[in-house]
């Protein structure tokens, strides 16, 4: 024999020695994995008989012969492992296996229906290969695409095995991580290496045979592993069940022993419903034997009104495998018949089967005559509790089981039949005092303690009410404070009351904080005893700080000049002193900080029934107002400033005049005294005389100017960068005192990210005052409702920036429009005809236009321009 024949027949032999005890396994207990297993080792050995024939072919025939029939054992194979990887893991996801194994068998198809199979499209013949000294056959041929079809098919199956492994390490028990690292591990890696090797063969990569049934076999070496050592497990297990019997019938002696002891009397009964132990409590109880009370002879007690309803509880619970309490009266040893709770329960063993019944009965006589007693005392008590409107209940705080009385089922509209726990109770708090009231329970039964609580109810029609409550830990009858006992009370309309009063001095109070004054509240002796949010922001305390201190030392103390304010000198206590109404316009009050602030205030007296209570003092800071008393008063000497501007302007036309006089003299008398020095006829006296002329000509001219000079002391104008928004605003700002002597509104309006101009500020401003000052003339005639100028800025797509000042006069009419701008043109009586010729002159000196217009809605627009970026010349 071969060493390839013997190596071969060793593995078939070891896969048949692996598959036999499994199979006996797997048909005797039915357990998949194990028959799972037994498929794959008959694979495995298909595999191994097919490689041998191929590697002994002595022509193509053979070979393709052997090489389809190899296929069906690596297809049942496929299946094997997929159904034992699910079998024994039970994970993993099935859609992979099944994809795997229905890959593998249409490869199985394309086989037998395309010879020489579907790893070849043809084989041209076998070459010789050496393999353990030996000279075997190998395949001569090109690969075929269905080739891709059973490495997809391998790749799928390393998925699914990977997958279940995956899941199954993830169980963290020890046993299933063991089963994942072994057995998954081990599939993953030699189907990988049997798909590889295969691959390398097709391809003629390496010089080998087919050689997967030995990686297979290393996988089923891997599998009868684990399935060994759980063989191995069952034994032992098998093992500690046996001890455990013994255990068992040792525990259930010891139970006998200890139910024997127990004070309570217990029973146990077969399946069969009949009793088969009572203990000793029991017996002596009932004074009988225990012969007498197995089976039905415990019935023979049973008073005979409960018999029925007894047996029925007992039958219908045992029948439908349920646990059970009953009460019935059961005959002691003295004849006296006593009143029993009973409770079942079924017994189950170890493997889930059902053993009988297990109860206990205890005596709940004395129990019952205490109940009724104190059942008749809460009677009493919620008679009395009714008769004072209180609702009364009671919660178990170890069992949780709450009793409520009549009332407080009619205050919480609970109906009289359905039981109420406490959840249910909770749930008719309202919402938002829900968690409040829940928290001061507990707290109660937490330190044993009480609580008094007022929380809202929301009823199921969705009326809201108000619950006044109160409760405590009481002691049980072991002196244990396990109960909390409490009333509660409809409080609704008191607590309406005191909302309605609550919210009066609430919005009072936001009234009184709301209040741009500041307001303080006085007592006879002048401490406070109200302070408003603006009155504590004005003084630079917090309203705590003021509450309760004396007023005069803290914001009156001190006069404006800095010398002491005597308490019998303020006027805020002199409404005590006479009892009325003492107003100041003009003082001082002094901050925290030290610092003071001018105000106006009044004192008033506060009567009670005719009775002198204090004083009220309502004040403002005056400090914006004589600030802005002050800037009018600036704005007024600036305007008139630009009015002396203006002035200078009209005065231009007639100075031209009166120094064109003198000048013309100086000139003429100049070259009179040169032509008498040309002629070499030079006369002192003459000369003299012209000389005196020029003087006094230019001193008259030298007094002319010296009067503009003295109209505006400026002096000479300089150009520079002028935000125009900057500039519109001043001059709203200097026009409002006029505008109020007028009763005109001046609303402006200036564009965003507005250029800079470069000219003069002083004379743009009187450009502007200009024709602010017309526009306001022009509104003369107009309702002062109606009277309104508006000064408007924006930019212009030529690089120029637009100003237009827009009144709602009487407009301009065709022939005022046209000769608008000339000089000593006007329209109004007093007027000189220079003022918009002067501004004319100033924009176009700053290498503007000027132009006027009639506008929608009535009255006119004058409107300029200046350039943004072009340097302009003085």
């Amino acid at each position: 024999m071969s060493w390839v024949t013997f190596v071969w027949a060793m593995l078939i032999g070891g896969c048949v020695i692996l598959a036999l005890p499994h199979l006996l396994v797997g048909i005797w207990q039915r357990r998949g994995a194990h028959l799972f297993f037994v498929l794959a080792a008959a694979a495995v050995i298909g595999i191994a008989i097919g490689e041998l024939f191929m590697m002994q072919s002595s022509d193509s025939a053979h070979y393709i012969a052997a090489r389809r029939w190899t296929y069906v054992p690596v297809s049942v194979l496929v299946i094997g492992l997929v159904g034992f990887v699910r079998f024994y893991f039970r994970t993993g996801r099935l859609w992979l296996g099944l994809s795997a194994c229905a890959l593998r068998l249409i490869t199985l198809i394309v086989t037998f229906m395309s010879p020489p199979g579907a790893n070849f499209p043809a084989i041209a013949g076998v070459r010789e290969v050496h393999l353990l000294g030996e000279t075997v056959a190998g395949p001569i041929g090109v690969v075929n695409l269905w080739t891709r079809v059973s490495e997809l098919s391998s790749l799928l199956l390393l998925m699914f095995v990977i997958d279940a492994s995956i899941s199954l390490w993830r169980q963290g028990t020890a046993d299933s991580r063991r089963r994942a690292i072994v057995v998954g591990g081990s599939i993953a890696f030699f189907v990988l290496l049997a798909a590889g090797l295969t691959a390398l063969t097709h391809r003629q990569i390496v010089s080998v045979p087919y050689l997967v049934s030995f990686p297979f076999a290393a996988i089923l070496f891997a599998m009868a592993f684990e399935l060994g050592a759980d063989l191995f497990r069952a034994g032992e297990i098998a093992q500690k069940l046996h001890l455990s019997e013994a255990w068992l019938h040792e525990s259930e002696e010891r139970f006998r022993t200890m139910a024997d002891a127990a004070p309570v009397m217990i029973w146990m009964a077969t399946t069969d419903k009949l009793c088969t132990f009572l203990n000793k409590t029991w017996l002596e109880f009932t004074g009988r034997t225990m012969e007498q009370e197995l089976g039905n002879g415990w019935t023979e007690g049973v008073y005979v009104d409960d018999f029925e309803n007894c047996l029925k509880t007992y039958v219908t619970a045992f029948d439908a495998r349920e646990s059970f309490t009953m009460k019935y009266r059961l005959r002691r040893h003295d004849g006296e018949y006593r009143f029993l709770t009973d409770t079942g329960r079924p017994r189950y063993g170890v493997n889930g089967e059902f053993r009988g019944y297990i109860g206990a009965c205890v005596d709940v006589t004395d129990l019952l005559k205490q109940q009724k007693a104190l059942h008749e005392f809460e009677e009493r008590v919620t008679l009395a509790a009714e008769a004072a409107h209180l609702g009364v209940w009671e919660l178990d705080t170890e069992t949780n089981e709450l009793w409520i009385s009549d009332k407080v089922r009619e205050l919480f509209h609970f109906d009289h039949d359905i039981p109420v726990t406490y959840q249910i109770f909770q749930e008719r708090v309202h919402p938002q005092d829900r968690a409040l009231r829940d928290s001061v329970v507990k707290h109660a039964i937490q330190t044993q303690g009480g609580y008094e609580l007022e929380y809202r109810t929301l009823l199921p029609d969705g009326t809201v009410r108000w619950i006044g409550a109160r409760a405590r830990c009481i002691a049980d009858e072991r002196g244990e404070l396990t109960r909390l006992l409490g009333v509660s009370m409809d409080v609704t309309d008191r607590k309406l009351a005191e909302q309605s009063v609550a919210e009066l001095s609430q919005r009072n109070e936001l009234i009184l904080n709301s209040a741009a004054e500041g307001i303080l509240g006085l007592d006879l002796k002048g401490n406070h005893t109200f302070v408003n949010a603006a009155a504590a922001k004005m003084l630079g305390y917090e309203p705590e700080e003021l509450l309760g201190r004396h007023s005069h030392s803290m914001w009156h103390h001190t006069k404006p000049d800095g010398s002491p304010y005597p308490n019998e000198e303020c006027k805020v206590y002199a409404a005590y002193r006479d009892g009325a109404v003492h107003r100041v316009s003009t003082e001082v009050f002094w901050r925290k900080d030290g610092t003071s602030f001018p105000v106006e205030y009044s004192s008033t007296p506060v009567l009670d029934q005719g009775r002198m209570v204090g004083a009220v003092v309502i004040f403002v800071d005056i400090s914006r107002r004589k600030k802005a008393e002050e800037e009018a008063r600036r704005q007024r000497e600036q305007i008139n400033l630009l009015s002396r501007v203006s002035l200078l302007g009209e005065m231009t036309a007639s100075l031209a005049h009166e120094l064109n006089q003198p000048l013309s003299a100086i000139v003429s008398n100049a070259n009179a005294g040169m032509r008498f020095m040309d002629k070499g006829k030079a006369d002192l006296d003459t000369l003299r005389e012209i000389l005196v002329d020029v003087a006094s000509d230019g001193m008259r001219a030298n007094n002319i100017i010296r009067n503009v000079r003295n109209t505006i002391k400026r002096g000479d104008a300089i150009r520079q960068l002028i935000s125009v928004n900057d500039l519109v605003t001043s001059v709203a700002h200097m026009v409002r005192a006029d505008a109020m002597v007028h009763s005109c509104e001046v609303k402006v309006s200036l564009a965003n990210n507005l250029p800079a101009v470069v000219g003069d500020p002083t004379q743009i401003q009187q450009v502007l005052v200009n024709l602010v000052g017309n526009a306001f003339e022009a509104m003369r005639d107009k309702p002062a409702n109606k009277r309104k100028v508006e000064l408007t800025t924006e930019k212009n797509g030529d690089e120029t920036v637009c100003v237009a000042v827009r009144d709602y006069g009487v407009g301009l009419s065709d022939a005022t429009r046209a000769r608008l701008f000339e000089q000593f043109f006007t329209t109004k009586k007093e007027g000189l005809g220079m003022g918009l010729a002067i501004v004319r002159s100033i924009i176009e000196a700053h290498g503007g236009s000027i132009d006027a217009d009639n506008a929608n809605g009535g009255g006119a627009r004058f409107h300029f321009t200046l350039p943004i970026s072009k340097e302009i010349s003085k």
